[in-house]
């Protein structure tokens, strides 16, 4: 089906994401990383005060019940960001996408055709140098 957008975003899970939307830092990076890291120096810091007035020396973490509390606050952001995105109207294709044209997309069956198309990559900002 042939679909015209002025702007066509694919990556980091805004309109065309090969992966679950919601995006690295939420799903892979940022916050499953903070979770696990928190409940290391939670346990790191009480072991260091062993014997200085705080009794836990022996604290250690219980890894199922903490990747269970993960994945309790990870897992549902999918969702929740699809149904948020459609109901601001905004467009959503599960899978890869690749150019079948200089400003069109093909994901799937669709092709997605945009005044322009903006390549949004992973990194720690913009790089306007992939605007066509």
């Amino acid at each position: 089906m042939e679909r015209q957008y002025d702007l066509v975003v694919v990556g980091t899970g805004v309109v065309v994401d090969s992966r679950p939307f919601g995006g690295t830092c939420a799903l892979r990076g940022c916050v499953p990383k903070k979770i696990l890291v928190s409940a290391a120096e939670a346990v790191h810091g009480a072991r260091d005060m062993a014997g200085k007035g705080v009794p836990a020396g022996s604290l250690t973490i219980d890894w199922p019940e903490l990747i269970r509390f993960r994945r309790s606050l990870v897992d549902p952001t999918s969702a929740r960001t699809e149904q948020t995105w459609a109901k601001m109207g905004v467009e959503q294709f599960h899978g890869r996408a690749r150019f079948v044209g200089p400003t069109t997309l093909a994901v799937g069956d669709d092709r997605l055709t945009g005044r322009r198309v903006l390549i949004a990559y992973p990194t720690n900002g913009w790089d306007t140098r992939f605007m066509l």
